[in-house]
């Protein structure tokens, strides 16, 4: 039987543990991953689960017919990891009661009809226990005279699926109609025995061998009442489907029994280790599964190692081109557009395109209703962008039923932003299903908020290697915070390397932190040029300290321009990111750029661009604006409002929080009058210092105690 090289869909569900320190379990193939350190690819006999980087072009190969309905390749929960071999060679009518089970953690599923009968075949791992019962519960005692195994056929293998035991329900579960099946296997798990002997199927004629002087000498005889139990462990190194059979003598009331049994096993795996810079290694079964059977081990303590007790399992849904872990969609793709949706999005677009964003908000919703699930998609980030979620969920619901991969993404930001962090892994969950790897940054992001860094690291990676530029990025942070600086350089320098405008601006970091200013200055401008907001104003800072003022001030002009472009959703799915200020890179460059102009007297200017900075939200910039209205426009109700903003936006640092509770302060100090029975100014002056000193208060009673109760004295002055 030759191996089928044509990728089959796959059925099931791909199962990955994940072993804490960097190597992941992941369902794949034969080919090099990116230089992780200890990646473990798993692939089904033909390598059906293949998870594949792209090859060069190669000629095209001839169609292959479609696999029959309902087939395909897979990793199972194994929830049977007991199977009775049934003995041929035995009368009905024995004096004593013999069995013999196989136990394995791990096997490999042989398609319908390659085994015997119609059923699909069970291939144990090399290495798994072969229980041999034997009890004499009938009038006279039993004797096994001896065993001997005898390999019949070596035959080319062809899985559709692997299965595994689990011996606790996984950490993660990537897809919930996994759970219920992996719950049954934890269930069915104990871990394997010592085996008392081993049965040697490779070297000449195979024997069987016992592992040690303890092991139960052959003959053996069990007297009349009892019961001997012997625990064997076949053993290959084989990637065939090896064929044997085991052969007894048993010998009770001066007669003769031969039983036999015929059994299977391979050492095909199918999982390979793969190292930084390509190179793979075999992984026995019993690096996976421990307690499967390896003779180099035989004078250590049986049971799991270290390794294995700091695993933890991650189960997801493989791509059904099989191709890897969702790697693509898991379907067929979105449903087809209709041609008047197409017609009405496209003019969506161009009125989106041309800053009517009014004109293409009702040709997407147009269009949406003629069959198009990307105009719904549009149409909900438009509304998105506006902060109306409940809008946004709706049309993104509509593009999830007409199964646009970003949608589910997107409901996930929608339900985070709405504080329904259940319902966000939900749809981010749903998202993994269809293969966005948008929705396993954001669930990846979701997880590491909550403190689980080990599992968000996995989903990070997982969405790296699934081309997620913005989930590498995340990654990188995430180490640079657990002080692994090595390798978030290694992800950032890559990453920037290959066009991320994140990475580039890390990258520019670690060269000026290393004193090297020309790359820094490089990465920073080269990413500014691609339009990225804060390398503009890194690099700004670059040239403006460098004396270059006039090149500062270009670059943060065309970057704080943006500010009053209208924006086009990318349809792409929205980022999550860590790490990230709550200023934007062109409110930033607008506030410097103002700073740079009232440094040159040009006050309007100045003007103009610290109140472009403080409506995107630059703390900094409200102050100042704040400040300008009171000064240089007499404006007490601007001031009070721009300042209400600081105090109420949770996203104010506290020292800037205390800098706009004592001007507010003063400001109502210095509009009181005495002789005025009535202070209105000045009572709401004061009136929005104890906001902004309740706020500190909270934050550090002992700190702010004593201004808050002058600032309460004052109010109540003022009132009377």
């Amino acid at each position: 039987m030759a191996p089928d090289p044509t990728p089959r869909g796959v059925a099931l569900a791909a199962l990955a543990p994940l072993v804490l320190g960097g190597a992941v379990l992941l369902a794949g193939g034969t080919d090099a991953w990116p230089a992780w350190a200890g990646v473990f690819a798993v692939a089904a006999g033909s390598g059906t689960l293949a998870a594949r980087r792209r090859r060069p072009a190669q000629p095209p190969s001839p169609p292959a017919p479609p696999p029959p309905e309902g087939s395909g390749s897979a990793m199972y929960a194994m929830q049977r990891p007991v199977r009775d071999v049934p003995a041929t060679g035995l009368p009905d009518d024995v004096p004593y009661t013999l069995r013999v089970t196989s136990r394995s953690q791990l096997a490999l599923i042989g398609p319908p009809g390659s085994g015997t009968g119609s059923d699909a075949a069970f291939i144990p791992l090399t290495g798994h226990n072969l229980v041999l019962s034997l009890t004499a519960d009938g009038p006279s005692e039993v004797t096994l005279v001896r065993l001997e195994a005898r390999v019949t056929e070596r035959a080319s293998l062809v899985a559709d699926g692997v299965s595994m035991a689990h011996s606790r329900v996984p950490d993660m579960v990537l897809s919930p109609d996994l759970l219920e099946s992996i719950q049954r296997s934890v269930e069915a798990y104990e871990p394997l025995r010592r085996p008392d002997f081993e049965v040697l199927l490779d070297d000449g004629p195979a024997a069987v061998r016992p592992v040690d002087q303890d092991a139960p000498a052959l003959p053996l005889t069990v007297p009349r009442g009892g019961g001997v139990t012997l625990v064997l462990a076949p053993l290959t190194a084989s990637g065939a489907w090896v064929h044997w059979r085991l052969d007894a003598e048993i010998v009770c009331d001066g007669r003769t029994y031969s039983p036999r049994w015929e059994l299977t096993v391979t050492a095909r795996t199918g999982i390979s280790t793969y190292q930084p810079g390509g190179a793979s290694t075999s992984t026995p079964v019993h690096q996976l599964h421990p307690d499967h059977w390896d003779p180099a081990t035989r004078d250590e303590p049986p049971g799991q190692d270290a390794v294995s007790r700091s695993a933890f399992a991650v189960a997801a849904h493989a791509s059904a081109d099989g191709t890897g872990i969702l790697r693509g969609p898991s379907r067929t793709g979105p449903d087809p557009e209709t041609g008047e949706g197409l017609r009405l999005r496209e003019a969506g677009d161009r009125h989106l395109a041309a800053g009517r964003p009014r004109e293409a908000a009702d040709a997407y919703r147009a269009a949406a209703g003629a069959g198009s699930g990307q105009a719904a998609l549009t149409l909900g980030q438009l509304l998105h962008d506006q902060g109306d979620l409940a809008g946004a969920r709706r049309w993104y619901e509509l593009a999830a039923e007409r199964r646009v991969g970003n949608a589910f993404n997107n409901l996930g930001l929608v339900a985070l932003q709405d504080g329904r962090s259940e319902e966000a892994e939900h749809w981010y969950r749903r998202g993994l299903d269809e293969g966005d790897w948008a929705a396993a940054d954001g669930l990846a992001a979701l997880i590491a908020e909550r403190g689980d860094t080990a599992q968000a690291e996995t989903l990070w990676r997982l969405a790296a290697a699934g081309g997620r530029t913005n989930a590498a990025q995340n990654l990188a942070v995430l180490l640079n915070r657990q002080g692994r600086t090595a390798e978030a350089e290694e992800l950032w320098i890559r990453a920037a390397g290959e066009g991320s405008d994140e990475a580039a601006v890390h990258a520019g970091f670690l060269r000026h932190r290393a004193g090297d200013l020309v790359a820094a200055e490089r990465w920073w401008r080269e990413a500014a040029e691609r339009g990225h907001g804060r390398a503009a104003y890194y690099y700004g800072m670059l040239l403006a300290r460098d004396g270059r003022t006039d090149e500062a001030e270009r670059w943060w002009r065309r970057a704080a321009e943006r500010l009053t472009a209208p924006e086009r959703p990318t349809g792409s799915g929205l980022r999550h990111r860590i790490g990230e200020s709550g200023d934007s890179g062109e409110a930033l460059c607008a506030y410097e750029l103002a700073c740079l102009l009232d440094e040159k007297g040009d006050r309007a200017g100045a003007e103009r661009w610290w109140t472009a900075a403080a409506r995107a939200g630059h703390v900094e910039g409200v102050l100042r604006v704040a400040q300008v209205a009171m000064n240089d426009h007499d404006d007490l109700d601007g001031c009070l409002s721009w300042l209400r903003i600081a105090v109420e936006d949770e996203r104010t640092p506290v020292d800037r929080l205390a800098t706009a509770a004592d001007a507010l302060r003063r400001l109502a100090e210095g509009l009181y009058d005495a002789t005025r029975p009535d202070n209105p100014d000045a009572l709401a002056a004061c009136a929005l210092a104890v906001e902004a000193y309740a706020r500190l208060r909270g934050l550090d009673p002992v700190a702010h105690e004593e201004a808050y109760s002058r600032v309460l004295a004052f109010r109540a002055r003022l009132g009377r």
